[in-house]
């Protein structure tokens, strides 16, 4: 049968229904909703980026159709798929497990090691299971995605170390360097496509904005308390954030501006008590509801304007006062959460988990012992040609589990 649907409409389809994608309902955002609060997993934070993504594409074609055009295109429903394809990548537990990964791979003598970009740009590309066939009516190997969504869920279009300023992240893998480079087809190196700066704010405003929600609904951070004058609170998240972000102190006037914009803004004050009636509830909508119009506003505005990033990865460079916000937004996350001993101290047994599983893993590859792979990952090792791939494969076969296949795995493994 015919399929009516454009192009860019399959591809978002396609990563919807993939396997990939389902899996991120059990891969952490930040911390795990086990205690009874509820808070944003991976699956629901790429719904939200995928949706603000479509939007600011919506409303850049409205309004530029011209420009948008001169500069590749925004197809909503390719800014929507990238959107949605960003986190395939994430391994169980997150950023935790992608440092570990990657001390690894290396150790093991594979020298781009792991990226959850990279490895998302694996997935689409090479590991994920779809409809697409060949001419020949034989399976295609990934999501057969358009040129367009691809160069989308490129934040980092260049390989590892490829770039000396460009060394903290890269976004492929050696072994999919012919796509990429089909991907990138005269494209300006290091520079993103429109529709991967799109998806990239979008991710960056929806981290920001909802996870500070989630974790002042569970009582983590205490942003009403940072209200009044001399308030400890405001002093803690002020001294945290510039010990974090030395290079902040250049501008320290600007983001102490952005702080105190964010916390008078903010709908509750200290003598307050947050219940989760529906009053406060709504309080807290119309916050959020307020912050991301004012971000998707200020990329759209500042598309219109265009000034000349700083960073040559970007097209343009974001409204600076909103950049700020966003950027001090995070650090809540950061000060209460991400560094909470309650976080930090399960962070070194999963590390551990990883630890233990890639290593066994790892040698049961190299001795053929199958059986102690998940059935779906076997196959990945039969066609294997070298050592390298071998090590490859390990690290796909962990970063498409889930956390609780993950840890089941490692008790089994420990005989517990």
């Amino acid at each position: 049968m015919l399929d009516k649907r454009a192009p860019a409409q399959r591809d978002r389809d396609r990563i919807l229904y993939s396997n990939p994608f389902a899996r991120l309902a059990e891969i952490t955002q930040v911390t795990s909703p086990e205690r009874g609060h509820i808070f944003h997993n991976r699956l629901t934070h790429s719904l939200k980026v995928g949706q603000i993504a479509r939007r600011i594409a919506e409303r850049l074609n409205a309004e530029f159709p011209t420009e948008v055009e001169q500069l590749g295109g925004a197809n909503p429903d390719a800014a929507e798929a990238a959107g949605l394809a960003h986190d395939l990548g994430h391994p169980p537990f997150g950023h935790v497990a992608e440092e570990e990964l990657d001390a690894l791979v290396k150790a093991a003598h594979v020298k781009d090691g792991y990226e959850g970009n990279a490895q998302s740009f694996r997935i689409v590309v090479e590991l994920a299971s779809s409809d697409a066939r060949n001419e020949d009516g034989e399976a295609i190997r990934g999501l057969n995605l358009t040129r367009q969504v691809l160069d989308g869920i490129l934040k980092y279009p260049w390989a590892h170390r490829e770039y000396p300023d460009f060394a903290l992240k890269w976004g492929y893998y050696s072994t999919e360097r012919e796509i990429f480079k089909w991907t990138r087809e005269n494209k300006v190196p290091t520079q993103r496509s429109l529709i991967a700066e799109i998806m990239d704010w979008a991710d960056d405003l929806t981290f920001a904005v909802h996870d500070l929600l989630d974790f002042f609904c569970a009582g983590r951070i205490p942003i009403d308390r940072c209200k009044p004058r001399g308030s400890p609170e405001l002093d803690r998240i002020r001294r945290g954030m510039f010990s974090r972000k030395p290079k902040w102190e250049k501008e320290k006037a600007a983001y102490e501006e952005a702080l105190s914009s964010i916390v008078e803004q903010f709908p509750f004050d200290a003598d307050e008590r947050f219940t989760g009636c529906r009053d406060d509830r709504e309080k807290l909508f119309n916050f959020a509801t307020i912050l991301i119009r004012q971000y998707v506003d200020s990329f759209v505005e500042s598309f219109q304007a265009r000034s000349p990033a700083k960073d040559p990865a970007y097209l343009f460079e974001i409204k600076p006062g909103d950049q700020r916000e966003v950027e001090v937004l995070k650090q809540f996350t950061w000060e209460y959460v991400i560094l909470d001993p309650d976080l930090a101290v399960p962070q070194q047994g999963q590390r551990k988990a990883i630890r233990a599983v890639f290593e066994r893993l790892l040698q049961a590859a190299k001795n053929e012992e199958s059986h102690l792979f998940p059935p779906r990952f076997r196959e990945l090792f039969a066609d294997a040609p070298s050592c390298d791939a071998v090590v490859r494969h390990v690290a796909d076969c962990i970063s498409a589990m889930t956390e609780k296949e993950l840890m089941n795995l490692y008790r089994s493994l420990q005989g517990l």
